[in-house]
């Protein structure tokens, strides 16, 4: 259902590819600490998928409390039409309502990806300041408060 976000080679250099991203949530043993949700358009058609970790599956630069968002993707023929926008809109709507204490969503953009950089930004993401180091290279975190 979800192989249909693939990504060009220029995008999924900053997140890898869904193979290794489902790799590590069937691997994971953190059942509801970290899960993977695909991002459906009215019609049913798949327009994107995201990672939420939280608790003890938080990364280390993820405050307590915090959720964070991984491997977010928009299918490429949706980019720039507001997926991405009405997504974090809803799914910060789902948090205030069903999970009223999370003070914040986090994230890690990879400071080379410039349009990411700025769609975060544009949608409420701020740059913490805080900086992170893995294997896609160096990690800007950004963080957007819920409620």
């Amino acid at each position: 259902m979800v192989e249909v976000i693939g990504l060009p080679p220029e995008q999924e250099a900053f997140a890898g590819s869904l193979d290794e991203v489902f790799g590590r949530l069937n691997e994971s043993d953190a059942v509801g600490l970290e899960q993977g949700f695909a991002v459906v358009e009215p019609g049913g058609e798949v327009v994107g998928f995201f990672v939420l970790r939280e608790g003890l599956r938080r990364p280390p630069w993820a405050p307590p409390g915090t959720v964070s968002l991984h491997n977010f993707r928009v299918r490429p023929g949706f980019q720039g039409k507001g997926v991405g926008r009405r997504c974090i809109s809803l799914l910060e709507d789902w948090f205030v309502r069903e999970r009223p204490v999370q003070p914040q969503l986090m994230l890690a953009v990879n400071a080379r990806n410039v349009a990411a950089i700025e769609a975060y930004r544009k949608i409420g993401f701020m740059d913490t300041g805080g900086r992170h180091e893995e294997g896609f290279g160096p990690q800007l975190i950004f963080a957007k408060p819920l409620g």
